[in-house]
């Protein structure tokens, strides 16, 4: 009787093809998860540094793209609630130093649209096109909700409406940038194996 190899078979969850990572992995060999990882903080870091010091600065626009936001929502579904809880942490942070608002304040915020990326894990691109930018809408709204408890909760005033129409105006250019931001995470697939047990 021929033993099944241990590979796993598994489809991806965003490209569809086959995983052909060796069971209980933790990484890759050639180094591929590193690098894949590290190259995502540095796209995560990059673009959050655009968004909340080079964009603002130009006054082109009232309203800025929160590219962060749309890559985390998005590595959250393709790769779970815990690995995106992770990002969503660091990258709030990061998000606090940049605007110098209290340590926390943004990683808060962005804790519910990871746990909100790892709710449809695994749906939100088997759907077609609304699923994501209906998750990118909602997570953005969200955000800008949690963003105002929490200025309101530290003493600082918020004028809860003009605030609210921001945050509606951002969540509807979010949901411009869903296939930029979802063409750019498949190339990460393909650098970043997922663990299969």
């Amino acid at each position: 009787m021929l033993e099944r190899p241990r590979w796993a078979l598994e489809n991806d969850r965003m490209t569809g093809r086959a995983n052909r990572i060796p069971v209980g992995a933790s990484r890759a060999a050639d180094g591929t998860l590193i690098f894949g990882r590290v190259l995502f903080a540095l796209l995560l870091m990059f673009f959050a540094l655009l968004q909340s010091t080079f964009l603002p600065a130009t006054g082109l626009m009232g309203v800025v793209p929160d590219f962060a936001l749309v890559f985390l929502l998005i590595w959250s579904s393709a790769r779970g609630t815990p690995e995106g809880l992770i990002w969503a942490f660091g990258l709030g942070l990061w998000l606090d130093l940049l605007t110098l608002d209290p340590l926390g304040t943004h990683a808060i915020a962005l804790l519910t649209v990871a746990a909100m990326g790892g709710a449809v894990r695994g749906r939100l691109f088997r759907s077609g096109a609304i699923l994501p930018i209906l998750a990118v809408i909602i997570a953005t709204l969200a955000y800008g909700m949690l963003l105002i408890v929490v200025h309101l909760l530290q003493g600082v005033h918020v004028d809860v409406s003009g605030a609210m129409r921001l945050a509606l105006l951002n969540a509807l250019l979010n949901a411009l940038l869903v296939p930029l931001a979802y063409g750019v995470l498949l190339m990460f697939e393909r650098w970043v194996p997922r663990r299969v047990s």
